[in-house]
This record gives structure tokens, sequence and C-alpha cells, in this order.
């Protein structure tokens, strides 16, 4: 009887030792996640400071270049990419690029009705790249307040509720091209072509005709072949065009109906791509930033991954 009883205390002993360490594990284990928790956290928010003194480092150049340049080109120093700056327990790297030498999509409406020629421009654009002008309609139709589809390729509400999961357009300028990922028409494919050659800007901007692919070139007028457009890239050098009568003089383009309001050689809009690596911690921003009258400088827009 007492060997019974002996049995049971030491397997209620070993019950009671196993519960213990089980709950020790447990706390321990829990302790190691909220420490991994709270470092990686620190570790974020150091890798976001970080950010913000990239900010403010481009927008030191940027004023700096508007003193000391008249025109914007691929070339200067804001243009030129860094490699990786290591610092105390990480790294960081980033660079500048023009936005005024994509197209501007938000151009596409003025006011609340459709730019006639901002619209030709963008189905210009597509058939150079390839794909369907009537993308153009459906931009249209994400941008514009009614809820009145055009045709042919429209979109507004009604089809697009009718997604899974459902979701409603626009109806307002866009504040990052990676919308058109929402929109009708334009597969993941497409979005990867298109993206290199647009932008999203507020309101209406000149094209920078010094930073423009030649795809972009090709979009201003009919009379713009390929072969044209990779002549006018190649003679505006490392330099780019001085002036934009420079531009407009080179050969082919003096017989073209050019938009010529809409262009120009100096840039007010520049995306500030910033990768940092801090600890166990990765993050990649754009920040997109405004050089204006006075080449005074401000963050408009920042989102971590892609604008």
């Amino acid at each position: 009887m007492r060997g019974r009883e002996r049995g049971v205390a030491l397997i209620t002993a070993l019950l009671v030792v196993a519960l213990a360490t089980t709950a020790a594990v447990a706390m321990i284990a829990g302790q190691q996640l909220d420490i991994r928790r709270t470092g990686n956290t620190l570790h974020y928010e150091q890798a976001y400071l970080y950010i913000n003194g990239m900010e403010q480092w481009a927008s030191r150049v940027l004023r700096q270049d508007g003193r000391d340049n008249h025109y914007d080109h691929g070339a200067e120093e804001w243009a030129t990419q860094q490699p990786p700056i290591p610092v105390e327990g990480g790294q960081l790297g980033g660079y500048l690029e023009d936005r005024q030498g994509r197209f501007n999509l938000n151009s596409l409406l003025h006011g609340a009705e459709p730019d006639e020629a901002a619209v030709e421009q963008f189905r210009r654009l597509l058939r150079v790249l390839e794909l369907d002008p009537e993308l153009a309609n459906a931009l249209l139709d994400w941008l514009d307040a009614d809820l009145e589809p055009r045709f042919p390729g429209g979109a507004e509400d009604d089809f697009y509720l009718a997604q899974q999961p459902p979701y409603r357009s626009g109806n307002g300028a866009l504040a990052s091209v990676s919308e058109l990922r929402l929109l009708h028409g334009l597969d993941a494919e497409g979005y990867a072509v298109l993206a290199p050659h647009v932008a999203a800007l507020p309101g209406q901007t000149p094209l920078n005709v010094n930073t423009a692919s030649a795809a972009v070139l090709m979009s201003l007028a009919d009379g713009i072949d390929e072969g044209l457009a990779e002549a006018l890239v190649e003679a505006r050098g490392d330099e780019g065009y001085a002036r934009l009568e420079d531009f407009l003089e080179q050969p082919g383009l003096s017989e073209l109906a050019l938009p010529v309001e809409r262009l120009g050689v100096v840039s007010s809009y520049f995306m500030l791509t910033s990768r940092v690596q801090f600890g166990r911690v990765e993050v990649s921003y754009q920040s997109l930033i405004e050089r204006g009258q006075g080449n005074r400088t401000r963050v408009i827009r920042r989102a971590q991954g892609r604008l």
C-alpha cells in the first residue's frame, strides 16, 4: 500500500515538474519573442530616422542644384546613384529620379473635363508600348467624378464592385502609379511595361525632354518614329538640352505640331528611393519631393515600397 502511495506521489511530483518546466519554457520563449519584437521595433524606428535623413540630404542637393543650374538633365549631381553607405548597425543607400521625364497621368483631366491633347498623347504612348489605347478611357473613368463609363474600354463602380474583392473607382487624381494595378483592362504584364514611363504628379506639369525616354518622346506627335526618338536622345548627350529651343531645332521636328506649351527643360518633382538595412530590419521607401519657387523643397508624398 505504501509502495503504491509512493508511486502516486512520484508521478504527481514528475507531473508538477513537467508542468513547471513547460511553463518556464513558454515564459522564456515569450520573453525572447518580446525582446526580438522590441528590437525590431527599435531598429525600424532607427531605419525610419535614416530615411528622414536621406530626404533632408536629397532636398539639400536639389536646392543647391536649383541655385547652380538653370536646367535639369541626367548627368547632374542629384542624378548620380551612390553606393550603399555603411552606418553603425547597418547600411543605407538611395537615388533620385526626375519624375517630369515621364507622362503625367493626372494631366488627362483639366478640371472636370478631359484634356484632349493629353489624352491623345497618352493613347500614342500606349500604342508605342504595344498596349491597348482604350486603356485611356478606363483611366479617365478612374480619374473623373461621375459614374458614367466611357465606350469603349471604360469602367466605373458597377464593374469594380463586381470584382473579388470589390472596390470602387478612384474618382480623383492618382496619388501613386501603383493604382493602375486596379484599372480595368491592365494586367500585371501590361503594368510592368507602362509603369516606367508614367508618373502621378499634382496637376499639369511640363515634360522634361532631357530625361524623357524614347517611348515618351515618340508620344509627342505621330511623326516621331523610333529612329527619330533615339536620335533626339543621342543628340541631348549627357548634358541635355540647355534650352527648349535647342530641342525644337533638332532635325525632323520643325514640321511637326508639338505641344510646345507642355515641354520644358526644368523639373520640379523628383522621386527619392531610399533603402535602409539596420539590424534585422530592411526597409525601402519612396518620397516624392517638390522643388518650388525660390528652390524651396518639401516632401509631398511618402510610401513604404513604391509610389
